[in-house]
């Protein structure tokens, strides 16, 4: 143990890397695909039959036009030398994408202040729809990367007076494209915008629209060059269709309140004290020399408005779609350790409470379902050996972690971590559990799959 903390006071960076790592490829474990992302695996196996082409391929060898060919190409490389498609090679790029981005959480918060990336990192942990986007293959994850990573970036680059960084930001933003197309780079680059606009740098505004603006050109004719060059003219218009416009045209009710209301409440607990953060703090915002952490705020906030609008256009609206707004809101969130004056002290004992109490809560849920599935037509399908053992385990630490760190300086991040850890056995025990069985229930065609490599 004492080893293990040398290393992360360290190296953070890599401790937060791999312990993430290893977490959400734990959370992958299931013995099939489901839903949407079962198209994932055809393009995979696909690829692994006829090999490597510009856009993925799906039935009959006919291109797919509403997905770039990145996350495949990348699914397929894990998979080769093994010969096959599992559950882990589906999964690798997704983790390896997710814990980057909680890396880049914690780098952004401790340019101010280390402790105010660890919590940031921690509360991402805690954010329902951060962990289903990991688990269920949603290609989202890559622009949430791209935009921590690009704001990282032009952020530092003024912190330190680096302006090259620009040609970095632009690269990010040329990634963000070739995985999940035009909005992969808009969605990052509207962000990096807004805060070059609320920082007022002018001129960088300008360089940077502009820039950002070239990439996207670009992209667009390498795109529109590959879907011709694979399907021809019939191909190349659905490629425009779905990566483009077809985007804004929709049968669906346009739910403009989505993302303020239902949309946001996936978001769970970091998402109400992220916004607790600025309803406290927003009076400072705009004051006349506001604090260099003052000024972060307000530029994280900005960044959660910013994607919130932006995805609010689209007819389509899912909670998945919005991803890129949770280093935002788990720095925003992490705010209330950071700031020690009474304003937060509320929040931060009742958050602690809860995070203490989860585990009884998590039984009490799992006494709910038990007595729901006794008399339910449907029966709930927890995993109720794994969920009763690890929150009983977790009950039984309680008291020893409590008079072990009743005065140790770092015992608040112990107990939020505690709290984050038994919502990750809720997360894998409970929640996919539930989820997986009434997914599978209607599910047409699952993919079994193995869960390792080989």
């Amino acid at each position: 143990m004492k080893r293990l903390r040398e290393v992360a006071a360290r190296k953070p960076c890599s401790f937060i890397f791999i312990m993430a790592f290893v977490v959400l490829a734990v959370l992958q474990y299931k013995p099939a695909v489901l839903n949407y992302t079962t198209r994932f695996v055809d393009f995979a196996q696909y690829m692994l039959q006829h090999g490597v082409t510009l856009f993925p391929i799906a039935e009959d060898l006919q291109p797919y036009p509403d997905y770039t060919v990145l996350n495949t190409l990348l699914v397929y490389l894990v998979s080769l030398p093994f010969g096959r498609i599992s559950i882990l090679s589906m999964g690798l790029p997704f983790c390896v994408a997710a814990a980057l981005m909680l890396v880049f959480i914690y780098k952004l918060g401790a340019l101010h202040e280390k402790k105010w990336g660890a919590y940031g990192v921690v509360f991402a942990l805690f954010t329902w729809s951060f962990l289903d986007g990991v688990n269920s293959l949603a290609l989202d994850i890559y622009p949430a990367l791209i935009t921590v990573m690009c704001f990282y970036l032009a952020y530092s680059a003024e912190m330190h007076k680096q302006r090259y960084r620009l040609l970095l930001v632009l690269a990010g933003l040329a990634l963000g494209f070739a995985f999940r197309g035009p909005v992969g780079l808009i969605g990052p680059a509207s962000v990096v915008a807004s805060y070059y606009l609320l920082s007022r740098q002018w001129r960088m505004l300008v360089v940077f629209s502009l820039s950002a603006g070239l990439v996207l050109a670009t992209g667009l004719a390498v795109l529109t060059w590959a879907a011709y060059v694979q399907g021809g003219d019939a191909f190349l218009q659905e490629v425009l269709i779905m990566q483009g416009l077809g985007r804004f045209a929709s049968a669906r009710t346009p739910r403009y309140y989505f993302y303020f209301s239902a949309g946001l409440l996936t978001y769970g607990v970091t998402a109400f004290f992220a916004l607790i953060v600025i309803i406290k703090q927003y009076k400072h915002f705009f004051e006349r020399s506001p604090a260099p952490a003052t000024n972060m705020l307000l530029y994280l906030t900005g960044w959660l408005l910013v994607v919130i609008v932006l995805f609010t256009i689209p007819s389509t609206k899912k909670a998945r779609y919005i991803l890129s707004i949770t280093p935002a809101i788990s720095l925003l969130a992490a705010y209330i350790f950071v700031e020690r004056s009474h304003i937060f002290a509320s929040a931060r004992d009742k958050l602690l409470r809860f995070c203490l109490n989860l585990p009884e809560l998590g039984l009490g849920m799992l006494l709910l379902a038990f007595t729901y599935s006794l008399y339910a037509a449907t029966p709930l399908r927890p995993n109720y050996i794994g969920t009763s053992t690890a929150l009983i385990a977790l009950v039984a630490v309680r008291p020893w972690m409590e008079s072990r760190f009743c005065t140790h300086p770092h015992r608040e991040f112990v107990i939020f971590s505690f709290g984050a850890a038994t919502f990750l056995v809720l997360d894998m025990f409970f929640f996919n559990a539930i989820t997986y069985h009434r997914e599978l229930a209607i599910e047409p065609t699952p993919k079994f799959l193995p869960y390792w490599f080989w």
